[in-house]
């Protein structure tokens, strides 16, 4: 009997220690899978922030080549190039009667400085469909005076093949 006791004492403490082990195991599982779920919801959320930073460049260089026709228009407008400028017009027309002030009616341009802010959007869709432009002009015309004009243009994109067009225009002569 004597060497019974000795022995449950020993099996008490090795049962202790195999305890001890498994308690000490549970956190350890619990910090491995932590990890891994935090990492999931990380990546998801670098993934929208990278799928929002794309939608937003995509709306920039939507607005940017808004912004680079409207410009290639007044240039050939001013450049002499109006049958080539009356093209960028959505349903092939031209701007009525006082639409652009007197713009149109200057025969010819010796400079022409382009002002642009920020295109607004007029539409609620993810990427722009219709901007409005609001622009500033400085004009020289050949017996040397200058005009300044300030306004917007309205561009729409063409449900066909993508491209901006001109739908509307508001320019006035700002006096100096």
């Amino acid at each position: 009997m004597r060497l019974l006791i000795p022995a449950l004492l020993a099996l008490t403490f090795v049962g202790c220690s195999c305890q001890r082990q498994a308690e000490a195991d549970a956190p350890a599982a619990d910090t491995a899978t932590m990890p891994a779920t935090d990492d999931a919801a990380a990546r998801a959320r670098v993934d929208a922030a990278k799928r929002a930073d794309a939608q937003n460049q995509q709306r920039l260089d939507a607005m940017n080549e808004a912004v680079n026709k409207l410009h290639l228009y007044l240039q050939q407008l001013s450049s002499g190039k109006r049958e080539e400028a009356d093209k960028h017009w959505a349903y092939e027309r031209t701007p009525r009667g006082n639409e652009e002030a007197d713009l149109r009616s200057i025969k010819q341009f010796t400079a022409m400085r382009i002002e642009n802010d920020t295109p607004k959007q007029l539409d609620k869709e993810a990427m722009p469909e219709s901007l409005e432009i609001p622009v500033e002009l400085r004009v020289s015309v050949a017996d040397g005076e200058s005009r300044r004009y300030t306004g917007w243009y309205r561009m729409r994109r063409n449900p066909i093949d993508r491209s901006w067009e001109l739908t509307a225009t508001s320019l006035s002569v700002k006096l100096q």
